[in-house]
């Protein structure tokens, strides 16, 4: 798997804008795309240690019936997430994306990022299969060492693309990337500095310039980074957000812990996790 862009599809409302904007980023970075099912481990087996709460004949009894329950559960999960995946490559499909590949792994999360080689983009959904927030969301953009698109329940094809800049150093490589990155091509620009000062944001503006690419630059002022940039993506037509998820200034502390939480719920559009 070279230089993919990975779809993670779960069957959730989320399921097929992950599809579709999987579709425009592998259309885009012309990278073959691979939809992603994943089977997590499950924490609370069907079959346990009972010895402590029934006698030891009565567990005897249970220990068949409870292997072939566990047994017919993962069978039919599989089922499950197979059939997810056939339904995402036939749409992709009618779309006239060729070559899709499909992937179905069981596993710790961890273990399942680790055995993704070369991965040049992540498609995940804000709503998961059982959260509001797409389960074990955060811990992915933590562990996933490449790019990671969050993308809402609907789908728009990005016209207009906001990147939050902290002046930090970070950031400055983040948007040094993205001026070499097709991501960019025909998009409208706009750089965005919560609470920062004029100097910081014009070193933006000049990475952008540098590289030949148009860019609006506003600094605003809010309490909440969180708010401030969903409220000028709002106010702006904005229809892609993107930031690096660690930063060395309030953006560090913002994505860390609850306030990812809090910024994938309050934004509509969807978020480009820069690493």
């Amino acid at each position: 798997m070279k230089n993919t862009v990975v779809a993670c599809v779960d069957g959730s409302p989320s399921t097929g804008p992950v599809c579709d904007y999987a579709a425009w980023a592998s259309a885009v970075l012309s990278a073959p795309l691979t939809l992603l099912h994943v089977l997590e481990k499950d924490g609370h087996p069907a079959v346990s240690d009972l010895s402590g709460s029934i006698g030891i004949d009565s567990k005897e009894l249970f220990i068949e019936e409870l292997v072939r329950v566990e047994g017919e559960r993962n069978r039919l999960l599989m089922a499950q997430g197979e059939a997810i995946l056939t339904a995402c490559a036939e749409r992709l499909t009618r779309s006239g994306l060729p070559k899709i590949r499909q992937m179905q792994v069981r596993g710790t999360l961890d273990e399942i990022l680790a055995g993704l080689d070369d991965v040049r983009l992540m498609v995940l959904g804000r709503r998961g299969a059982e959260h509001t927030v797409g389960s074990q969301l955060e811990s992915v953009i933590r562990l996933q060492k490449e790019p990671v698109l969050v993308v809402p329940e609907t789908f728009s094809t990005p016209s207009r693309v906001l990147f939050a800049w902290d002046g930090s150093e970070t950031s400055r490589r983040n948007l040094t990337r993205l001026t070499v990155s097709p991501l960019l091509r025909d998009l409208n620009c706009h750089v965005v500095m919560v609470n920062g000062d004029d100097a910081s944001l014009h070193d933006a503006h000049q990475i952008l310039q540098a590289a030949g690419i148009d860019a609006e630059s506003r600094l605003i002022q809010d309490e909440s980074v969180s708010r401030g940039l969903c409220r000028y993506a709002e106010e702006n037509g904005t229809d892609l957000i993107v930031m690096g998820a660690w930063g060395h200034s309030r953006l560090r502390r913002f994505f860390i812990g609850s306030h990812t939480t809090a910024m994938l719920t309050e934004s509509r559009h969807p978020l480009l996790m820069l690493r």
